[in-house]
C-alpha cells in the first residue's frame, strides 16, 4: 500500500470512530426520511378499520385482507420505482387453531429485499418488521374498529419509508423489510418468518421489531419526543452448554448478540441523528409482554425490540370509546410523526452502517490470565475490503463500552497493562469508509 493511501485510509478509519465526522452515503439516506410519508401509511393502514387477525378477509375497504393487499400493492411499487433494487417479498402460510386462533387462518407477512451485493455473503441479512395486524379490548373481537395506528401501524410505516429510502442502495449483505400478521394473536407470522428463514440457509445478523413507536405522551404524563428504547436479551435463549461455561468464566450476562446489536444501533444512531436518546434496556421486553422479535431470538439471532420511551395505555388494546371524558383508543390523532421520523433514522443509520461493514472477525480468543497484560489474538475473514479491526474495551464493571482503539489488519493485539480480570474486550472490522462489523467477543480462552 502506498504511503498516500496509507494516510487516507487511517484518516477515514480515524473518522468511523469519531461522532462529528459522517459517512456521506449514510448521512444522504438519513436525510431522505420523510415524517409525511410515515402519516400517509399510519393512516392508510387506520383507514382499514380493524386488521385483526379473525377479520374479514375478502372486503376491499376494511378488515385484514384489504390491509395485506394494499401492503402488497405497495411493496410492488416500491420495487418498480425507476432505480429499485428492492424485490417484493411473499410469505403466506396457514396457522393451526390454538388458545388465539379458533380455526386455521391464512396469514400473509409481506414486504421487500434488498438483495446484497457481495457474492460470498450472499446467505447473510439483516431482518426488520412491523406488525401489521391490530386489536381491541378483546383480542377475539374481529368486527370491532382497532386502528392499530401506534401499535403497530407506526412501526410498519417505517419498515417501507426506511426500504424506500434505501431502495437504490447497494449493501454488502441483504435487508429484509417486512410487515408481518398474526403478532397480536401469538407472534405467528414472524415465528414462520424466522423459521423460513433458518430453513432457506439464511444466516440472519441482526433483527430489529419496530413495535409501537410513534407515541410522545406517556401515561405517566411525561412528554419524550427525543427517546426511545431498544429492549435485548443478555443471554441467548438457545444458549449452548459450551457457550454457558464461557459465560460463567468470563462473566459475559451482558454480552448476547441482541444486546450488542443494540449498543450498536444505539451508538450508530445517535452519531447521525441529533437530539435522540437510545435506552438500551438490560431485558427481553416489557414486563409480562413481548414482540416480534422473540420469535427470532428463539432461532439464535440477535433480535431487539424498537418502541417508544413513554407508553400510554389508554390507547393501546383498547376500544375507541370516551367514558366520563376520558377518551380510549389508537387513533391517528396521537400519532406522531416527526418522532417517528426521527426514531426512523436513527436506525436507518445502524442498518445501512452494518449492512455495508465488511464480515465480521471470528473465533477470537483470549489470553493473559495471571498477567498483567490481555492477549487477544483472532481469525480475519476473507472478506477483502477489511482495512482495519477495532478493539472495544470496557471495565468488567460497566455495562457500555468505554474505549474504541483503531488497529491495522491484523489478527492478534497485547494491551499492555491492562488486566484481563478487569476488561471485557470485542473486535469489529471496519473498511475504507468507516463502515464498523458488529463486534465478536471472545468465543474461548487461553
Amino acid at each position: 500500500m502506498s504511503t498516500l493511501a496509507a494516510l487516507a485510509l487511517s484518516v477515514s478509519l480515524t473518522a468511523s470512530l469519531a461522532p462529528d465526522v459522517l459517512s456521506p452515503r449514510v448521512a444522504a439516506l438519513v436525510a431522505a426520511v420523510e415524517p409525511a410519508r410515515l402519516e400517509a401509511t399510519v393512516a392508510r393502514l387506520v383507514s382499514f378499520g380493524t386488521r385483526n387477525t379473525l377479520s374479514d378477509a375478502t372486503s376491499a375497504t376494511r378488515g385484514i385482507g384489504a390491509a395485506r393487499r394494499w401492503l402488497a400493492s405497495e411493496a410492488a411499487a416500491l420495487a418498480a420505482a425507476p432505480g429499485s433494487r428492492l424485490q417484493p417479498f411473499d410469505d403466506r402460510f396457514t396457522t393451526a387453531p390454538g388458545p388465539r386462533i379458533p380455526r386455521p387462518v391464512e396469514l400473509w407477512n409481506v414486504g421487500v429485499l434488498l438483495p446484497g451485493t457481495d457474492p460470498a455473503r450472499s446467505q447473510e441479512a439483516i431482518v426488520l418488521t412491523g406488525h401489521y395486524d391490530s386489536r381491541a379490548s378483546d383480542v377475539m373481537n374481529a368486527t370491532g374498529d382497532a386502528p392499530g395506528a401506534d401499535d403497530d401501524g407506526s412501526g410498519v410505516a417505517m419498515i417501507l419509508e426506511l426500504a424506500r429510502v434505501m431502495a437504490r442502495d447497494r449493501p454488502a449483505v441483504s435487508v429484509y423489510f417486512v410487515a408481518v400478521a398474526g403478532e397480536e394473536q401469538g407472534l405467528f407470522g414472524s415465528t414462520h418468518l424466522a423459521r423460513r428463514l433458518v430453513a432457506e440457509g439464511v444466516h440472519v445478523l441482526a433483527m430489529a421489531s419496530v413495535d409501537t413507536v410513534g407515541n410522545v405522551v406517556g401515561q405517566d404524563g411525561v412528554r419524550d419526543d427525543v427517546a426511545v428504547r431498544l429492549f435485548s436479551e443478555g443471554v441467548s435463549t438457545v444458549e449452548t452448554e459450551a457457550a454457558r461455561k464461557l459465560r460463567e468464566a468470563v462473566g459475559g450476562e451482558n454480552d448476547g448478540l441482541a444486546r450488542e446489536w443494540a449498543r450498536y444501533v444505539a451508538r450508530v444512531g445517535t452519531r447521525y441523528v441529533d437530539n435522540l436518546d437510545f435506552w438500551v434496556m438490560l431485558r427481553r421486553d416489557r414486563l409480562a409482554r413481548g414482540s416480534d422479535h422473540m420469535s427470532f431470538s428463539r432461532e439464535g439471532v440477535g433480535a431487539i425490540r424498537v418502541t417508544e420511551a413513554h407508553e400510554h395505555y389508554d390507547r393501546q388494546h383498547q376500544d375507541p370509546r370516551v367514558v366520563a371524558g376520558r377518551a380510549y383508543g389508537d387513533d391517528l390523532a396521537h400519532y406522531d410523526a416527526a418522532y417517528g421520523a426521527k426514531v426512523g433514522r436513527g436506525l436507518l443509520a445502524a442498518v445501512a452502517t452494518l449492512a455495508a461493514a465488511p464480515a465480521p472477525v471470528h473465533d477470537v480468543v483470549l489470553g493473559g490470565a495471571v498477567s498483567p497484560d490481555s492477549r487477544l489474538r483472532w481469525t480475519l475473514p476473507g472478506d477483502p475490503r477489511v482495512a482495519g479491526v477495532v478493539l472495544y474495551r470496557r471495565r468488567a464493571d460497566s455495562v457500555t463500552w468505554q474505549r474504541a482503539t483503531l488497529h491495522p489488519r491484523g489478527d492478534a493485539l497485547v494491551v499492555r497493562d491492562l488486566v484481563p480480570d478487569s476488561y471485557v474486550f470485542a473486535v469489529a472490522t471496519v473498511d475504507a469508509e468507516g463502515n464498523e462489523s458488529l463486534p465478536a467477543y471472545p468465543s474461548r480462552l487461553e
